[in-house]
């Protein structure tokens, strides 16, 4: 961290609140939009998308180790303030979301398009086996019964017999890992567009 520089932390700080803003107030009116699958699908690939697309463009522009686990901390705390912020799952989930990034990112070196694909593939990927966890840890339900509330509400989603689960489970996780493909993808030709229309591609590469 004592790399950082003042840009670097107003940037950090601003893409932090940035996503903390999509996490507290886009969230609610999804609630009002999908009733109904709020909190097994939609909303979890909308925010994730979103807030994945976010920390990683301020990932483009601070190309320093720790940035987008930092975006992700701001983003957690201003989520503990928001009306909702008692709640420990999607505090634990932007979290998680921040460490799988920045895992790739830093192993990948320098910043590449596959990582930040990849990056974003996994973070809202993540909110697949999260369910999992949070639902064993926050209400004591087995793996079995949570399985088949997501193959219950998923068949419903989908409209495919209850009776091909895996087929059910595979499309509601495939579905997650490509729209963070995409957020990835698009947080990375987003970064590229602003950095060449300001003229910063050559200082960004010599970071």
């Amino acid at each position: 961290m004592s790399s950082y520089k003042v840009r670097d932390w107003v940037i950090v700080g601003l893409f932090g609140a940035l996503w903390g803003v999509v996490e507290t107030t886009l969230g609610t009116y999804l609630n009002v939009i999908f009733p109904s699958f709020t909190n097994t699908f939609f909303k979890g690939v909308i925010l994730g998308g979103i807030g994945v697309a976010v920390a990683l463009t301020g990932r483009f522009f601070v190309r320093k180790r720790g940035s987008v686990l930092l975006i992700g901390v701001i983003t957690a705390l201003l989520k503990m303030l928001s009306p909702a912020g008692s709640r420990i799952g999607p505090i634990a989930a932007i979290i998680m979301q921040s460490v799988l990034m920045e895992l790739v990112l830093s192993l990948a070196g320098d910043p590449q398009r596959w990582a930040f694909l990849l990056g974003g593939a996994l973070a809202v990927g993540w909110n697949f086996p999260h369910k999992f966890i949070m639902m064993r840890i926050m209400y004591g339900r087995t793996i079995v019964q949570v399985y088949q509330k997501l193959t219950q509400d998923g068949s419903q989603m989908l409209g495919i017999d209850p009776s091909l689960a895996l087929l059910i489970l595979a499309v509601l996780l495939g579905v997650r890992l490509l729209a963070g493909g995409i957020a990835g993808w698009s947080a990375w030709a987003l970064g590229g567009a602003v950095a060449e229309r300001l003229g910063q591609r050559g200082q960004l590469a010599a970071q």
